[in-house]
């Protein structure tokens, strides 16, 4: 399958930013094991240090936290979520350290400047990682979102410089 590269701004176009978190996600990063897919429902877009910014948001119980951790850069991607909703679900329930959710899923892996990918996306986010903090806990006015943390703590945040955009063709 074709894709093109688009800018920010054809982004905005094609979809609105502060809806495209809404529907899930795949973060994809990479180690010497293999790319790893992640399920996630959190995330934005905007401008951080005067970069273009992709920012995801990651628990500390989840495998992908460790890959992240040691990566430079990860891809988030977008799905029609009515033709793959069942591939995204495993890879938000299935642990990468106990199977290989890209054989599992069917999906097609690629890469752009080593950065992985699954073709059959139908936007792709490239970023390279300018750095992550943990939320903190004290920080956290609402009380409903504090009780989120109680018992297994918190999500780091992700911010990544987005190198480029593609779409499907």
């Amino acid at each position: 399958m074709q894709f093109r590269q688009i800018t920010l701004e054809e982004l905005a176009k094609y979809k609105d930013p502060f809806s495209l978190f809404k529907e899930w996600g795949i973060t994809l990063v990479q180690d010497k094991n293999g790319a790893n897919p992640m399920t996630i429902g959190w995330g934005g877009l905007g401008i951080l240090w005067r970069k273009p910014c992709c920012t995801v948001y990651i628990h500390k119980t989840r495998y992908s936290k460790e890959l992240f951790d040691n990566q430079d850069v990860f891809s988030v991607s977008f799905f029609d979520l009515n033709k793959y909703q069942k591939e995204l679900s495993q890879f938000g329930s299935l642990s990468g350290r106990d199977i290989d959710k890209t054989k599992t899923s069917g999906f097609t892996l690629k890469y752009y400047q080593n950065i992985p990918y699954y073709e059959e996306a139908e936007v792709v986010i490239f970023c390279k990682k300018m750095g992550q903090t943990d939320f903190d806990i004290n920080q956290v006015n609402e009380t409903s979102i504090k009780t989120w943390y109680e018992k297994d703590g918190v999500h780091t945040i992700y911010f990544g410089e987005i190198i480029a955009i593609f779409e499907r063709a």
